[in-house]
């Protein structure tokens, strides 16, 4: 009874212990394989994790890079702005400039008419001159005929004088009876000599008719030459203004051309502004979403290292 306890108790010993070695191989043997896993987990999430770094590296390169974009392109839209206004500025000025020279051209063509109406006027007053002129000199012709009748009345008081001498000495060679003729010849005489002197009188007046009347046509030769140099003078004064409104139509056509491309250049601009402007909400759109992409690895970077920590603990 006694061995039968003992061989009993032995054999209860063997049973028990036999698989207990066997759980703590097997215990052993799955920490040893959870200790690998646990191993391998942590290596991959460092792997992860600077993965992750690597990323999140870019990513905040890319939002340093898009902050710098935006920044560029604040500048460029400051830029835009400022050419658009100067632009605009530009473009009152040449308006302005445009105003001044229709202005200019209206000046150009009032004194173009002044010139026309003043040459016009000259050249009539030139024709009166000319007119005037040869009036004048036809009575200087007549003033010369006049003289020459004159001058045979004169002829003829003188030879009227010496018949009525003549007469008057007859007159006395037939004594009594030539007393009558003798005083008709004395009457005939004094008319005579009263015709000379009216004869002599005529002359000297129209000798001083005459003086002016050359003095008048000089004057008149001279106020036609000075009115043929004003009549040059004027076609010179005329041509200039043509001059000018020539040039100023062609800087009319010029300046008017230089709105056309300016207004052609500001619907540019205003759509290059537009094509900015949408630009620039895309890079502030995709900076903000990098801004959260960096924000979301980060976090997640937190939340590796938190389990790579863990599994630290645990191996």
């Amino acid at each position: 009874m006694g061995f039968f306890k003992n061989n009993t108790s032995t054999n209860l010993d063997v049973n028990l212990t036999q698989p207990s070695k066997n759980q703590d191989s097997n215990v052993n043997t799955n920490q040893r394989d959870l200790s690998n896993e646990i191993s391998s987990l942590k290596n991959k999430t460092d792997q992860v994790d600077s993965s992750i770094k690597s990323i999140i590296s870019s990513a905040s390169s890319l939002v340093s890079y898009t902050e710098s974009q935006n920044k560029e392109l604040k500048n460029a839209k400051d830029m835009l702005s400022n050419f658009r206004s100067n632009m605009e500025d530009l473009a009152i000025n040449i308006t302005n400039v445009h105003i001044k020279v229709l202005d200019t051209d209206k000046l150009a063509d009032t004194g173009l008419n002044s010139i026309n109406n003043l040459d016009s006027s000259l050249a009539d007053l030139e024709d009166a001159f000319t007119v005037s002129t040869s009036t004048v000199n036809a009575l200087v012709s007549k003033l010369e005929s006049v003289n020459s009748i004159t001058d045979s009345i004169s002829q003829i008081a003188a030879q009227t004088n010496l018949l009525s001498l003549n007469a008057a000495i007859e007159a006395a060679r037939a004594g009594e009876a030539g007393k009558g003729f003798s005083v008709v010849a004395g009457e005939v005489r004094k008319l005579a000599e009263n015709s000379k002197l009216a004869v002599q009188s005529i002359t000297s007046i129209l000798e001083e008719i005459k003086v002016d009347i050359l003095k008048a046509s000089s004057a008149m030769n001279s106020g036609n030459s000075a009115l043929s140099t004003q009549h040059n003078s004027l076609e010179g004064a005329k041509n200039s203004f043509s001059d000018i409104k020539t040039s100023i139509d062609d800087a009319t056509q010029e300046i008017t051309t230089c709105i056309e491309n300016l207004t052609t250049a500001s619907e540019d601009k205003d759509n290059v502004i537009s094509l900015v402007d949408n630009i620039s909400t895309v890079f502030e759109e995709h900076e903000s979403l990098s801004k959260e992409i960096a924000s979301d690895l980060h976090s997640q970077d937190n939340s590796l290292k938190e389990i790579s920590n863990s599994l630290g603990k645990l191996f």
